[in-house]
């Protein structure tokens, strides 16, 4: 990996933890699948970087961050680790096992980001007691982002630099195996995944459509489009008379 590839991917690290904060919680444009593909294509494979964001995205999406409180790092899961699985030719299930050892590493991280700007926070309430907008400012905006910029981009591209050839000796050395074992503890993850978003929006009621799509998949061998586009309209249907049973009850 070159110098200029790993500072872009550094500044992809400090955007994902820090720049883009304010839409990172509507739109998450901090999730793995967003930089995922991001990252491939910087280093020339955005096929194995979108795989391996997708896999990720899957592992991580029934976390649920409650205020301050955080499960994974996005920053280091979806961008860092990415980067030293696309750089050091992984496969995407070994991706997901390199994303996961991240991401739980960046709460360092996170928890020394929230720690220090907790400083500024502060500062900035005296600065509103004196009436001081600048001040407010640099607190709020500036010196948060200097923060961040120690904390994600200078490791990121440290990692990047040196890592990645690391990482591939480290795999060249490792027993097949081994190999194997950390790729099939990647093909689990984002089942455990799937089961984690499962326990959050699970209903009794909603069964059936779980086994419809189960059968779809296993038992017809039909694609991830064509058994999207049949929940899509079994959701659209539900809706319908959803709101109908509504209106009668109204009645």
């Amino acid at each position: 990996m070159g110098v200029g590839q790993a500072i872009l991917i550094g500044l992809c690290t400090w955007l994902c933890a820090s720049g883009i904060e304010f839409t990172c919680w509507s739109i998450q444009l901090c999730s793995p699948i967003i930089w995922g593909p991001i990252v491939g294509a910087i280093l020339g494979n955005p096929q194995l970087g979108l795989a391996i964001g997708c896999a990720t995205q899957v592992v991580y999406m029934g976390t649920v961050m409650v205020g301050g409180v955080a499960a994974v790092d996005y920053a280091m899961a979806g961008v860092v680790a990415t980067a030293l699985a696309v750089s050091s030719g992984a496969s995407p299930e070994m991706g997901v096992t390199i994303a996961v050892a991240f991401g739980t590493f960046g709460m360092f991280a996170e928890t020394a980001k929230m720690t220090l700007c907790s400083v500024f926070v502060h500062r900035a309430d005296k600065y509103a007691a004196e009436g001081n907008t600048k001040g407010i400012f640099l607190c709020n905006v500036i010196y948060p982002q200097l923060v961040c910029f120690v904390l994600y981009f200078l490791p990121a591209v440290i990692i990047c630099l040196y890592g990645s050839k690391g990482l591939t000796a480290f795999f060249d050395a490792m027993p097949e195996i081994i190999v194997h074992g950390l790729e099939s503890i990647g093909m689990i993850l984002p089942a455990l995944g799937i089961a984690m978003l499962l326990k959050v929006i699970f209903k009794l009621k909603y069964l059936p459509y779980l086994f419809f799509g189960f059968i779809l998949s296993s038992y017809l061998g039909l694609g991830m489009i064509p058994v999207s586009l049949a929940g899509i309209g079994m959701a659209i249907l539900y809706w319908f008379n959803y709101d109908k049973s509504n209106e009668d009850a109204g009645e």
